[in-house]
């Protein structure tokens, strides 16, 4: 599962592509569903944006985050553009990194019945 806070911009996404590829010079349709919005977002990228120095072994690419408006859980689904074969599927998690809460000082008292 890949994870990454909502307060990172941008994020080096590495996964193993090129061992499933058919073609020549691929270009990858990335699918991320949110698990309880069912919002998707969904973007293209080339081979020439693998920013992998051994792209026989893994591959890597720099997503930018903003535009998951949703912290929780979503899977994903990398497949060729040209043949629509799926290359890796998975879950990511975006997490929050603040969580800004109340706390009351009141004093509470607490009332016993008997019977």
């Amino acid at each position: 599962m890949i994870q990454f806070s909502n307060m990172v911009t941008s994020y080096e996404f590495i996964m193993t592509l090129t061992e499933l590829v058919t073609v020549n010079e691929p270009a990858y349709n990335f699918v991320f569903t949110h698990v309880l919005t069912k919002e998707q977002v969904s973007f293209q990228l080339s081979e020439a944006d693998d920013n992998s120095d051994f792209p026989g072994r893994y591959n890597s690419f720099t997503i930018d985050t903003t535009q998951f408006e949703h912290v929780g859980e979503w899977h994903y689904v990398v497949t060729e553009a040209q043949t629509g074969n799926i290359l890796e599927q998975g879950k990511m998690l975006i997490t929050r990194d603040s969580f800004n809460y109340t706390m009351y000082g009141g004093i509470t008292t607490y009332t016993a019945y008997n019977g």
